[in-house]
């Protein structure tokens, strides 16, 4: 694909990172990484819009989505994520021990 100079402007924290970067081997060049940046953000707004899409077919459908709706998913997905914290910490917490014991 063709290649376009440009001059940009942003600021210092961004640019020691990404020189960092460039400086660490995570990329051969301060363009390499800004594409890759900038690849990664028209992926994001893609994703996007395609929910922003599906989103406005569903309202379509079924009507809109009221914030009480919101807030109950809301409280269903910090139930889920503290019961897959649980479990997790329950299986690393076993894990341990079974290691602690072989080590014995």
């Amino acid at each position: 694909m063709p290649k376009v100079r440009i001059t940009v402007s942003v600021e210092v924290d961004l640019l020691n990172h990404a020189q960092a970067a460039v400086q660490a081997g995570v990329c051969r060049s301060l363009s390499e990484w800004i594409g890759q940046a900038m690849a990664e953000q028209m992926a994001k707004d893609a994703r996007q819009a395609a929910l922003d899409e599906l989103l406005a077919e569903f309202e379509t459908e079924y009507g809109p989505i009221t914030d009480e709706e919101i807030a109950e998913q809301r409280q269903r997905d910090r139930d889920a994520s503290a019961a897959l914290r649980q479990e997790g910490e329950r299986r690393l917490a076993e894990w341990q021990r079974q290691a602690a014991q072989q080590a014995e």
